[in-house]
């Protein structure tokens, strides 16, 4: 079984064999609804606008980093009621860092998609809601509409808009090697994601979870690390 347990409930998955990834699963959901549940506001206009601005945060850059630079954001445009200029967020981005050193990458690329995201919002932010649509085609949109967001984190700015009861996940680097057992050596597929994406949500159904509280649970079981995402809890 490739399924090792850690400090303070952590679980670490070394393989993605059925048996490993049920027990996993079974050992961590209720920590998982838990997770989810704190984080949901609702798909209230505010939710989606911060989740979207996250997921665009999120590209290529390690968690702690994407959680400074966002903290970072929030804090600026509480206290001026605006998004900065874009060499102002440039620098905004380029000096938040995590707890462990890590900063964000491609800040200047994310700083041109977050004012462009920003603006467009302002002059019509039907745009980016759900709209009547399954998450799937929610997903589709957001990806047409939000520059800077491929499938995975558009997929992911879905889920963390509707966290307990999305029904699709974000399969990232670190959810491909898992199943896969090896990093993508370039983009992932799309025929390969959507793949991976149905055996979590089979995985998701048989435990009473949403696909991406499953995927949750497994993308920090193959870290071996858990992470609450307590700074996506207040909005």
């Amino acid at each position: 079984m490739s399924l090792q347990l850690g400090f303070d409930g952590a679980v670490k998955l070394t393989g993605s064999d059925d048996e490993s990834l049920r027990q996993c699963l079974t050992l961590t959901r209720e920590r998982y609804r838990g997770f989810v549940a704190a984080i949901d506001a609702g798909e209230s206009p505010k939710a989606v606008y911060w989740r979207l601005v996250f997921a665009i945060l999120s590209v290529h850059s390690p968690l702690s980093a994407t959680f400074a630079a966002y903290s970072t954001l929030r804090l600026w445009k509480a206290r001026f009621s605006r998004m900065p200029s874009h060499r102002k967020l440039h620098s905004l981005l380029l000096t938040a860092k995590g707890s462990d050193g890590n900063v964000t990458q491609y800040c200047y690329a994310k700083a041109t998609y977050i004012i462009d995201f920003d603006k467009a919002w302002q002059q019509d932010s039907s745009r980016f809601f759900r709209n009547g649509e399954s998450d799937a085609d929610w997903r589709t949109r957001i990806q047409r509409n939000v520059r800077g967001l491929g499938l995975a984190k558009a997929s992911f700015a879905v889920c963390l808009s509707s966290p307990t009861t999305a029904d699709i996940c974000c399969v990232d680097t670190h959810i491909f090697a898992l199943f896969m057992g090896r990093v993508p050596g370039k983009a992932i597929g799309k025929r390969t994601y959507l793949a991976i994406e149905e055996r979590i949500r089979k995985l998701a159904r048989e435990h009473g979870l949403s696909t991406f509280a499953a995927q949750w649970a497994l993308w920090d079981a193959h870290r071996g690390i858990v992470n609450a995402h307590s700074a996506l809890a207040t909005i």
